[in-house]
């Protein structure tokens, strides 16, 4: 896993289409999104074109509802924010 700025969206789906998993940090936070993402400053993409790793990931860093966004295209990803987020950047630390 590899951590990308929220201006490196493009670089973390290509990371992800070729390495693996990216972790794509940004601070925008949609109106329409869960209560949860609205109490943090900071958000994230986990990308990885591998549904079944993409979902056992999630699970592994704490994620409750694992919901993939546009399964099945190369932007595929889950949300990650608070406690899974922090472990997340833990995980790319230590690779």
């Amino acid at each position: 896993m590899k951590t990308f700025t929220q201006r490196q969206q493009a670089d973390a789906i290509s990371f992800a289409i070729n390495y693996g998993q990216a972790l794509h940090l940004h601070r925008i936070i949609p109106a329409r999104a869960p209560k949860i993402f609205k109490r943090y400053m900071e958000a994230a993409h986990l990308f990885d074109i591998d549904t079944a790793r993409l979902v056992t990931t999630a699970r592994a860093l704490g994620v409750k509802k694992v919901f993939v966004h546009y399964a099945g295209y190369d932007r595929q990803h889950i949300d990650l924010c608070g406690a899974p987020l922090e472990r997340a950047r833990a995980k790319c630390l230590e690779e």
